[in-house]
């Protein structure tokens, strides 16, 4: 007798049918363009506007203050920092500023800036304004700060003040009746730009202002008028068109630099961790450095060094009343206009991505994404989507580092989530039945 089976082999449940074919798919596919291409403009009126701007530039600041791919300071700058003491309070005499031009000149430095407004006559002695004055003559160029202020005062501007020929609308930059002017009896025959700085809410500081309207008059900022002395550029054989960008040229017309700028004026800095200048020194070392060498003892850093450098001099002591906030943490004013400055020499400009190729885009990936979830379901969909998001994020961090191009980070959120709203939309959508064009209409 034949064993039975142990188990008795069961039939297999049918495969569910195949679920069938949307009949209204390419009118699905249709709707969901439109809205999704709705969206996208919608998300470009937005990027365009300046409306996501308050969203973006703390991710911005995020950017820079990255430090994977670390910059060496520039060796066309150095910085000699005055830190007021109990011994040497605020503000200084003026023998004390022709005690350190003493010490750089012998080391032939390209030219030498004074962040600080001088004025005021001196603190202690009139003497020390003549002897200030002698130091200057000695110098190769020594550049002084002026400040901008809104009362109107005919008070005549120096002789050296350039003034810049402009073109296009001028109402969005900051204008100016008159000016605090560093004193004739040194700064006469010196180039001279005006040291405000157009903070935002907060003493944030992610602008340098370039250019101000002075009594109907375009006039440098001081990182301007320093970087136009370090290049050899000529101030009224420049152009600036507003909106767009400054023309650094020569005296003979050959463009040294294009400088993007704001309809304001204003250059955004490209911010780095470290000093701007790679020659740094406090003033009373810089005395010191000087005289070692005279002794023929070897310093501890080198003044030598200066040789063909622009110096900076200024304050970077914590005890300020204004520290700015950058993307670096807080910086001195003269810190600030170095940064703006190393932006000019360096050409390393910060630029978004040019408008048409991010509209093109923008679009393309709206009206793609929302046909994508029509085609491929709303979680196959809505997980292709945060892998385009992610992809994104890392390009415009990468594109950033590299070539200083910002890719938006709101606005591209804002136009993923919006068109898989689209798609989303268009897949669930009640459409009325195509009406069959065979048919013929019924008669009343």
């Amino acid at each position: 007798m034949e064993e039975l089976p142990l188990a008795i082999p069961a039939t297999p449940a049918p495969a569910p049918p195949p679920e069938p074919p949307d009949p209204n798919q390419k009118r699905r596919i249709a709707l969901a363009a439109g809205l999704a291409l709705l969206w996208g403009g919608f998300a470009l009126l937005a990027q365009f506007s300046g409306a996501l701007d308050a969203l973006e530039e703390p991710l911005l600041d995020w950017r820079q203050s990255m430090h994977s791919y670390p910059v060496k300071p520039s060796d066309q700058l150095a910085l000699v920092s005055i830190e007021p003491t109990p011994d040497r309070p605020w503000p200084w005499s003026r023998f004390d500023y022709a005690l350190v031009l003493r010490s750089l000149i012998d080391y032939t430095p390209q030219s030498i800036v004074f962040e600080m407004n001088l004025n005021d006559r001196d603190t202690d002695y009139t003497s020390s304004d003549t002897t200030f004055s002698h130091m200057v003559e000695r110098a190769n160029v020594v550049v002084f700060a002026a400040t901008a202020l809104t009362s109107n005062d005919p008070t005549p501007h120096p002789l050296k003040l350039g003034v810049l020929p402009f073109h296009g609308d001028t109402s969005l930059i900051p204008r100016y009746g008159s000016a605090i002017w560093p004193l004739e009896t040194f700064a006469g025959e010196s180039p001279v730009g005006v040291n405000n700085l157009e903070s935002e809410m907060g003493l944030r500081v992610r602008r340098v202002p370039l250019i101000f309207m002075l009594n109907q008059k375009m006039v440098p900022s001081l990182s301007l008028q320093a970087a136009a002395q370090y290049l050899n550029a000529d101030l009224a054989s420049s152009e600036v068109q507003v909106g767009r960008a400054i023309f650094l040229k020569r005296k003979d017309g050959r463009l040294l630099r294009t400088i993007p700028i704001d309809d304001q004026g204003r250059m955004r800095i490209r911010y780095h961790a470290g000093s701007a200048a790679s020659w740094l020194a406090t003033s009373e070392n810089v005395l010191v450095y000087d005289d070692q060498i005279q002794h023929g003892m070897r310093p501890d850093h080198d003044l030598r060094g200066v040789a063909r450098r622009q110096v900076w001099i200024g304050r970077t002591d914590t005890t300020q009343r204004e520290r700015y906030n950058t993307a670096l943490g807080q910086l001195s004013r003269v810190e600030i206009q170095l940064q703006g400055e190393r932006t000019i020499l360096d050409q390393d400009y910060v630029r978004p991505m040019p408008p048409m190729i991010l509209a093109a885009l923008y679009l393309l990936i709206a009206i793609g994404g929302a046909v994508a979830v029509i085609k491929l379901g709303p979680k196959h969909s809505a997980a292709a989507l945060i892998v385009l998001l992610a992809f994104w994020v890392e390009a415009s961090i990468f594109a950033f580092r590299l070539y200083n191009v910002i890719l938006p980070m709101p606005g591209f959120f804002m136009l993923i989530l919006g068109t898989y709203v689209a798609g989303f939309l268009a897949r669930y959508w009640e459409l009325e039945p195509e009406s069959d064009p065979r048919q013929l209409p019924l008669d009343i």
